[in-house]
């Protein structure tokens, strides 16, 4: 049994000798969270490879779904048909983050779109990274709804890594917001009757100062175990 995560980063970047490095460490240390928090092997697959048989070849525990820094703009969305399909069935337990969780809410239907324009007296916290578009950066509080068992133990408002200018706008049919911040009144979702989760939030990027992302893995892995 293991913990399967989904690179959904565009393959543009994976391809680039400058940048490839950079997002391999990413990946890698993403792993090493994971197994962490799980307590089990985790393993990588790009989105373009999932499907129902590689599922049932892996048999994993639970399904996260990475960030990515590419603008959707880029992507073919064909190539996401096979993992819109796990999500829709859930074979498995399933995390969507970031870019992952509006995934999730993109395979419901939900819409989709950036946070904003900066206004003027706004500042941009990374230009390289969506220029011009209103994000949320850095470790920042969000409200939460304890009821929610991703945040089993951490009461009302909790501290989550963040990096994204793109939201959902609207909660996919069969979900249930769960979280919300100043900017992102979706950043976390709930199915109904299945064990999938999405968060905008990034939980594996947690430290001795911000723990509480880990937090959320490790609630999430457990749920997942139960199941």
């Amino acid at each position: 049994m293991s913990i399967l995560y989904v690179d959904t980063e565009h393959e543009k970047i994976l391809r680039d000798d400058a940048l490839a490095p950079a997002h391999r460490g990413k990946v890698e240390r993403a792993l090493a969270r994971l197994s962490d928090a799980a307590g089990e092997a985790a393993s990588c697959i790009h989105f373009r490879d999932v499907s129902f048989r590689t599922l049932e070849q892996l048999s994993p525990t639970a399904v996260v779904l990475s960030g990515s820094t590419t603008d959707w703009a880029e992507y073919n969305f064909d190539d996401f048909e096979g993992l819109f399909e796990i999500v829709r069935a859930a074979p498995a337990p399933i995390l969507g983050i970031c870019a992952g969780h509006q995934l999730i809410g993109y395979a419901y239907g939900a819409r989709w779109g950036p946070l904003g324009v900066l206004q003027e007296g706004e500042t941009d916290p990374d230009p390289n990274f969506g220029r011009g578009q209103r994000k949320e950066s850095g470790f920042l509080s969000i409200s939460i709804n304890p009821d929610c068992s991703l945040f089993r133990e951490l009461g009302e408002s909790a501290t989550f890594f963040q990096s994204h200018y793109w939201q959902l706008e609207e909660i996919p049919a069969g979900f249930i917001a769960r979280a919300s911040s100043r900017w992102s009144p979706i950043q976390t979702i709930e199915h109904l009757e299945q064990p999938v989760f999405g968060v905008q939030f990034h939980p594996e990027n947690f430290d001795d100062a911000h723990p509480d992302g880990e937090t959320v893995l490790r609630n999430f892995f457990a749920r997942a175990r139960s199941r």
